[in-house]
Formats: C-alpha cells, structure tokens, sequence
C-alpha cells in the first residue's frame, strides 16, 4: 500500500492552493480606514518626535537624566508609530513578482533595529547615572518640570488622536499602549521633580531615570524577541495544538505531520502541512479543505494556508 496525495507530485492531480479566508487579507481594514490611519498616525508622530526634542534639548540644558530617559522613551514611541504608518502603507502597495510575501518583513526588520537602539540607549542611561551617583549634579528644576508636564500634555493629546483611528487595527493599539505608558512615566518624572524641588534629592533623577530604562528595558526585550524569532521562522503558535485542533476537525482526518507555521509580520500567519485522509472522503476532498481552511483562521489567526492531502489506495 504506498501513500499518494495531492500535492507537488507530478503523476498525481493538484490541489490548488486555499487561502483560510475568501477576503483579501489586509489585517481587517478597507482603504478609507487606511486613509484615516495614516492621517492619525502622522499626526501623532509629528508631535511626538517634536516633543522628543524638547524634552532632549532640556535634558541636556537642565542636566536632568530623568527627562534625557524619558526622551528615550518618547524617541521609541515615535520609532513605533513609524513602524505602524510603515506597516499600513506597505499593506497598500503591491509588491514584484519576485517579492512573494511583499515588504512585510521591512516591518520585523525595523523593529529589531529599533530594539538595538533602545539596548544601547538604555547601556548609555545606566552609564551616566553610576557617574551621577559619584559625582552628584545640580538639576534646573523648574526648566525640566515644565518639559515634563508639556510631555503630559502631548501624550494625552496623541492619545486622543489616535483613538480618533480605526479601533481595530492593531498597529494603533500598540500605538496607544506605548503612549499610555510614556504618559504614566512622565505623571512619575513631574511627581519626582516635586519631591526635589522641595527636598533638593537630587538623587531621585538617577531613580526615576533607572525607573524608565526598566519600563523601555522590558519594551526592548520584547521587540528583540518578537523580531528575532520572527526573522528564524519561529511557530507564532503551539504547532502540538494545532496538529490535534486539525485531527479533530473531522473524523476523516487520519493523520497530520510535515507542519510548517510561520509569521511574515505581525499576526500574519503562515502554513503548510501534510494531511492524511480517509479513502472514503476522496469525492469532498474540496469541501474538506475549506472546512479546515476556516476552522484554522478563526482558531490560530492563520491567513494563508497551503494543504497537502495523502491516502492510501
């Protein structure tokens, strides 16, 4: 009894490739919500990166760590609300022929760029604050206490602009967190700077500055990881669940293995397998394969799938 199948072999019919959905796959989105999208995010990145400055320049002038880290914080909001505007306008361009899975990874690249960054920029705050530690400095205050509360400001501003974005887009979710957390980080700096200005602890910059490299420390450790295992072809998800998840989906199913899952970006799943089928599901075997097609998209988020069939005869 030797196993046959649909599939790449030439003496055997082909299955022709299924997508697990009969939509074009754009993460959700019709092209006004991307008009929109792009507007929101360009406008919140305007203003952040101005702040960013500000807040640099200050930090500088003012001798203030604490603001100089924040700064950082905000350079890694712009850096992601870059990669959100990217990623949509990727999603709108076609790419050659030769591209097969278009610009997506542009995206997973850039991320791991900007995770460097942040590691080297955070190795640059722990520098400076053992150094501030052993030779203390004197802080303008009042210049880095108004920096900080125009950084409230703007975070509050940006994050109502970019409520004003599609609800559903992941991108701007992200976007959003990472302004609330740079909003709660600045709410600490303004609280700390109080605390100084009444006390003159000027220690409590270098705690506050440490505190923000762990808050984009642990931002950082995410985006390398995310990218990294990305850009090495790691399942996104439990490849064991979904080889029982596909056994169960009907009873014709025999066998799965030869399982590849992979992301090309950001919830954008990939897959192939080889699936073994009972002879007597040989006449819908169609019908079999959309079944499993759309089972997988609504359990695992796996968009594009492409299935091997195999039987014994």
């Amino acid at each position: 009894m030797k196993n046959c199948s649909f599939g790449t072999h030439e003496h055997k019919p082909l299955i022709k490739q299924h997508h697990c959905h009969d939509h074009d796959h754009d993460h959700g989105h019709s092209h006004d919500h991307r008009g929109q999208d792009k507007k929101v995010l360009k406008i919140a990145l305007v203003i952040t990166f101005i702040t960013m400055i500000l807040e640099f320049v200050a930090g500088f002038m003012g001798n203030s760590l604490a603001l100089i880290s924040d700064a950082i914080h905000m350079f890694t909001h712009s850096f992601a609300l870059i990669i959100s505007l990217v990623a949509i306008i990727i999603a709108s361009k076609s790419a050659p022929l030769d591209k097969t899975f278009g610009y997506y990874r542009v995206e997973v690249l850039a991320a791991f760029v900007n995770g460097i960054t942040i590691v080297l920029s955070i190795l640059w705050i722990l520098y400076e604050a053992i150094e501030r530690f052993l030779n203390p400095a004197i802080i303008d205050i009042k210049m880095s206490l108004i920096v900080a509360i125009i950084g409230l400001v703007v975070n509050i501003i940006t994050g109502f602009i970019l409520m004003q974005g599609d609800k559903e887009n992941i991108n701007l979710k992200s976007a959003f967190v990472h302004m609330l957390a740079d909003a709660l980080s600045s709410v600490a700096i303004i609280l700390g700077y109080i605390v100084i200005y009444y006390t003159h602890w000027y220690f409590i910059d270098i705690i506050l500055a440490l505190l923000v490299s762990a808050v984009i420390g642990r931002w950082a450790y995410g985006i390398l990881k995310d990218s990294i295992n990305t850009l090495l072809e790691s399942s996104p998800v439990d490849i064991k669940k979904v080889k029982k998840f596909v056994l169960n989906i009907d009873e014709s199913i025999l066998d799965v293995h030869d399982i590849h899952i992979w992301e090309i970006t950001q919830y954008m799943f990939n897959l192939t397998a080889h699936i073994k089928i009972d002879n007597s599901s040989l006449d819908n075997h169609q019908e079999l394969i959309k079944k499993i097609n759309h089972k997988l998209e609504h359990a695992f988020n796996i968009s594009h799938c492409t299935i091997q069939l195999e039987w014994k005869v």
